[in-house]
């Protein structure tokens, strides 16, 4: 009996996190109330404050299961064994393609802009993405991509700043443009710090990835969300 309760209780908290993932991808956080997320989730106020003791809550708990998820994701990427930067650069489409079609990974980087700093959960954050950012930079160094002399940490920071950027500037809800965004903004950055002899490579395998990514991106229904 005590097991049957426990997985009713996860399937309601994963029923919940998914309601507001879908809320919070789409709209400011301030925008959302609590009514919006039961609504959508068909749940009772009583079992959400089980779960969750307020909304900021619930945004933080969205911020922490993204950062589980994208970490697997990452780590199956490392499992290929490519080299240092071409590691990187996949990430990097890897974050955008779910970016623009997963409601949680939306939900996650939109949560950590706008609340993130509650708490400290952004520094955490976008420190753990640095420094895995750093250690694979590390190896690109050693690899001869990356010119000796580079910061590995300064790039990591680069690269987190550059996407984290882009989100700002470009429009997610329109992936072939974002892409191309994220495309140019890697030929900018590139001979800051990769070898001469390595920059048209990594350029032609950006260009592959980006067209590769724009096959698999969908952008989120723009469903209505009362």
């Amino acid at each position: 009996m005590t097991e049957q309760l426990d997985r009713r209780a996860d399937t309601t908290r994963q029923q919940i996190l998914r309601a507001a993932s879908r809320q919070f991808a789409r709209r400011p956080y301030s925008l959302v109330s609590l009514d919006d997320i039961l609504a959508d989730a068909e749940v009772t106020k009583g079992a959400m404050y089980f779960h969750f003791r307020s909304k900021h809550a619930l945004a933080m708990a969205i911020i922490e299961h993204r950062f589980v998820l994208a970490s697997a994701s990452v780590n199956e990427l490392l499992a290929r064994k490519l080299s240092g930067l071409e590691t990187l650069i996949d990430i990097v489409y890897l974050v955008a393609i779910e970016d623009i079609g997963d409601e949680i990974a939306r939900a996650g980087l939109n949560l950590l802009e706008s609340i993130g700093r509650t708490d400290g959960l952004q520094a955490d954050v976008l420190g753990q993405w640095v420094d895995a950012f750093a250690a694979i930079a590390g190896k690109a160094i050693k690899d001869g991509d990356i010119i000796a002399d580079r910061d590995a940490h300064g790039i990591a920071k680069l690269l987190v700043s550059m996407y984290l950027g882009l989100r700002q500037t470009s429009n997610l809800a329109e992936p072939d443009q974002f892409l191309c965004d994220l495309e140019n903004v890697w030929a900018l950055v590139l001979p800051g710090f990769v070898k001469p002899d390595r920059i048209d490579y990594l350029s032609q395998f950006i260009k592959r990835r980006t067209a590769v990514a724009q096959k698999k991106a969908t952008p989120l229904a723009a469903d209505a969300l009362g």
